[in-house]
């Protein structure tokens, strides 16, 4: 995974310029058997580096952030949370997205909207098998399509979206593009890169 040293410089001036502190929460996206485990940070560092697929925060300052090349990187926004999510196919079986909203209601407050980040989308997304049928029958056909070459694959959007709708929450902002057609961003499946889109959040000072 890359350092997020330089996506970081210019968040850490505006969270300056804000009256916040600069150190920032980590989320690692753990490399095997994505889960649903969800981070609370309650000061600016802590969890850094802590392998979790959500984190949530109620305090000014602290950076969340998500790395992916081809998951989907997904922000909740509450009256006075903040959350990421990394939602791969594996997160979204475990209940990544479910427990991340569940974590922002354990702060008192709830999600009023979610933005999907940089992800493979269906065209792109040749998915098939055991998990395909289970993901279908557990959230609906909506989340089964085909590739543009004509196999069958899986909408990883559609499975964000209808995820957070079982939790309760209505709202999806989608205007980012696919990871795999979209040179402008990493594709681990489509051209093996290396590289890892950062995705960040933050509440600012009052």
């Amino acid at each position: 995974m890359t350092d997020l040293a330089g996506p970081l410089a210019a968040i850490h001036r505006r969270i300056e310029a804000a009256g916040g502190d600069p150190a920032t929460v980590r989320l690692v996206a753990v490399t095997k058997g994505h889960g649903a485990e969800v981070v609370v940070a309650t000061r600016p560092g802590e969890h850094a580096g802590t392998e979790a697929d959500g984190a949530v925060t109620a305090t000014p300052g602290c950076v969340l952030a998500v790395r992916t090349a081809d998951c989907a990187p997904v922000v909740l926004r509450g009256r006075h949370t903040v959350g990421v999510a990394h939602a791969g196919w594996r997160g979204i079986v475990a209940g990544v997205i479910p427990a991340t909203v569940a974590a922002i209601r354990a702060l008192g407050d709830d999600v009023v909207a979610a933005t999907l980040g940089p992800c493979i989308r269906v065209g792109c997304y040749e998915f098939d098998g055991p998990e395909r049928a289970a993901l279908g029958e557990r959230l609906g056909g909506d989340v089964l399509g085909t590739t543009t070459w004509g196999t069958p694959a899986l909408d990883l959007p559609a499975a964000v979206r209808l995820s957070l709708q079982a939790a309760g929450v209505g709202e999806l902002v989608d205007e980012s593009g696919c990871t795999a057609c979209d040179v402008r961003w990493f594709s681990h499946r489509a051209r093996e890169e290396p590289e890892r889109v950062a995705t960040l959040a933050w509440l600012e000072a009052r």
